[in-house]
């Protein structure tokens, strides 16, 4: 997979991304993902992101280029509102040649307690069961990484965005695929919450070995980058799809 050059500032490879110094925890983003800054004017990063789009998509219409900038605004700005510490968008061509885009948000939770450690393979397990009994329908079961256990579930949602951002009176649909992998933290109690969401459900396999290869970089050492030395990486582990 071939990730587009036609970014006005393309983020070089093996991105680096240090999440808050309480967490201790970095991880690489490949080609392709660019970080937001969450502090940034919302109509200066849209307009932006419509000058992409119209160099990425020029066969799509005028209408689906103002959709995907508008709907990909709207999943920015809630991760922003729920506390995100990280949000970085991808454009990238798979392998029939068609291009793709994704958001990738990570959050931090940090209890408020005194307790310095966790037992971090019950975190997992106890967001797991959490999971199963919010989304039912969802994928759902904990996965072995070079970091550690984690909770992950695949799920596919059904979206209102606000019909106003296009100028309608009316909520308009939309449906998703999001990927959450909680994480419990090395460095006292807490997880990252990693979520990847898409609307091109078609070309998911190939996204999951890009989700793949970032989860597998987290680590409490700065990364030397994707071409450099680093840590052992292992594959993950057997996959438990039930918790």
């Amino acid at each position: 997979m071939n990730s587009t050059d036609a970014w006005t500032a393309p983020a070089p490879p093996g991105t680096v991304v240090s999440l808050p110094d309480e967490a201790d925890l970095w991880f690489e983003l490949p080609p392709g993902f660019m970080e937001f800054d969450l502090l940034e004017d919302a109509e200066a990063r849209m307009l932006r992101m419509a000058n992409v789009t119209d160099t990425l998509f020029a066969s799509a219409t005028p209408e689906q280029r103002f959709s995907l900038v508008v709907s990909g605004e709207y999943v920015l700005q809630t991760m922003i509102a729920a506390g995100a510490e990280h949000v970085s968008s991808c454009f990238l061509r798979m392998s029939d040649g068609e291009l793709s885009q994704g958001t990738l948000c990570v959050l931090v939770e940090r209890p408020h307690t005194e307790v310095r450690s966790q037992d971090r393979q019950g975190s997992a397990r106890r967001t797991a069961v959490q999971w199963r009994e919010l989304y039912p329908d969802a994928e759902i079961g904990l996965v072995m990484l070079p970091y550690g256990i984690a909770a992950l579930c695949l799920r596919d949602q059904d979206l209102l965005i606000p019909g106003a951002l296009f100028g309608l009176d009316n909520p308009v649909p939309a449906t998703v695929r999001q990927l959450l992998l909680c994480l419990p933290l090395k460095t006292g109690t807490g997880s990252a919450l990693f979520v990847f969401t898409s609307e091109d459900i078609a070309h998911w396999p190939e996204y999951l070995e890009v989700l793949s290869g970032i989860m597998k970089s987290v680590s409490t050492d700065e990364p030397q980058g994707i071409d450099g030395p680093g840590p052992d990486r292992p594959a993950a582990e057997e996959t438990e799809r039930r918790a």
